[in-house]
């Protein structure tokens, strides 16, 4: 029996917050993403008829609404307060005062994910009640968030901005590092989609070869009509047939492990490549708040759309990493399969044909997956190589001046 991963709720919490206090705010500028998906990780045969079902779909939406408008509230109340405070606050003292509201963010949109969360479990389970055959089926809801950064600027002290704090080629050296990681976290997906596929045909040929095999034995009285099927690791003892092929599928399947365990270790430097990449984004966010109040509109009009294009690259790439994580996943999902069949074959277990079917069939496009996200990385190199010029020119005299 197959499981699968499925993202049954999607929640904008930035949409949200912008409508209802947006217009309030002052200080505090929200995050451009604020995204609460409910991930549920359930076995195919209780997935299938709760996809299916509008009646359950509209009650699970419903319900993590609800849960989520609750959760919303008290956000919105600390976003208010920390927005008053930052009229006081300098713009050292403003800084400072950032990482909090970035920490009550992410608390909150984990509150949030957890009630979601939380009021799906309870829906599936009062759904399985009713639906006997389905008890026995399992079920896991989970919560996924993806945060941009928040910006707070202070109100008592403006001062002239630097070049240097609003350059952003802190954010440039940091995405053409994450770039580098990716390409090699591609390489390791392509060969391993190369393995994968040899794993399939070698697979394919031992459920043939196990097949016939038995059939033989059973024809000729060797094994008995109607027991249980002989394993490929007792075909030469049983059978007399040697199975070469056994040993390379064995080997082909431990270097997809191996192979897919480096690929997660890059994906990890990839996201803490991210989050630093977004750490910069607030330091340069924070510097042009300042220079709206300093320099001449013309200017600030023009760095304003370079950072914009900055920011909506990062905004692709964080999306991008992510899809990178679920390929990783779907390559893990794939390995499981991959040692199920096998092992259903050697130990000739009932039910080992269909496991094969699904091995077999599973797709291999880890690297189709990975190859999109080196593009959209390639082209935030690109934009925020641009943006550190168009930026730098227009600061010269800005510059001299001081």
């Amino acid at each position: 029996m197959g499981t699968k991963k499925w993202t049954a709720v999607e929640y904008d919490a930035a949409k949200y917050l912008k409508s209802s206090i947006g217009s309030k705010l002052q200080r505090v500028e929200l995050p451009r993403t604020m995204l609460v998906q409910v991930i549920i990780d359930l076995d195919d045969a209780l997935y299938l008829p709760l996809s299916k079902n509008p009646t359950w779909l509209q009650k699970i939406q419903t319900a993590a609404a609800a849960k989520a408008r609750t959760a919303m509230a008290d956000v919105e109340k600390k976003v208010l307060d920390a927005d008053a405070k930052a009229q006081k606050f300098d713009p050292k003292a403003a800084a400072a005062f950032t990482r909090d509201v970035q920490v009550t963010l992410d608390k909150g949109a984990q509150a949030i994910g957890d009630e979601m969360a939380a009021a799906c479990d309870k829906l599936i389970k009062d759904y399985q009640k009713g639906q006997k055959e389905l008890a026995k089926f399992r079920a896991r809801c989970g919560a996924k968030i993806a945060l941009t950064a928040v910006v707070v600027t202070g109100g008592a002290v403006v001062s002239v901005v630097s070049a240097g704090a609003l350059s952003p080629i802190g954010i440039f050296g940091v995405v053409k590092g994450g770039a580098g990681i990716v390409q090699e976290i591609l390489k390791l997906a392509l060969k391993a989609d190369q393995v994968a596929k040899i794993i399939q045909g070698e697979l394919w040929a031992l459920k043939k070869l196990m097949s016939e095999e038995n059939a033989k034995a059973k024809k000729s009285g060797r094994v008995l009509q109607g027991s249980k099927e002989v394993g490929l690791n007792l075909f030469s003892k049983a059978l007399g047939v040697e199975t070469p092929s056994l040993r390379n599928c064995e080997t082909h399947i431990g270097v997809h492990k191996v192979d897919i365990a480096k690929i997660e270790k890059e994906s990890k430097k990839l996201s803490e490549k991210i989050y630093e990449a977004l750490d910069e984004q607030t330091k340069v966010a924070k510097a042009l708040a300042v220079a709206k109040k300093t320099l001449p509109a013309q200017k600030v009009g023009k760095i304003s759309m370079s950072l914009d294009k900055v920011e909506k690259a990062l905004d692709a790439v964080l999306k991008a990493t992510v899809k990178v994580n679920e390929s990783i996943d779907a390559a893990q999902a794939r390995q499981v399969h991959f040692e199920k069949a096998l092992k259903g074959m050697q130990e000739g277990i009932p039910g080992w044909t269909k496991w094969v079917e699904i091995a077999g069939g599973v797709a291999l496009d880890l690297g189709l997956g990975i190859h999109d996200a080196a593009s959209t990385l390639e082209k935030a190199v690109t934009i925020t190589g641009t943006a550190v010029q168009t930026i730098g020119s227009e600061l010269v005299d800005v510059t001299a001046k001081k």
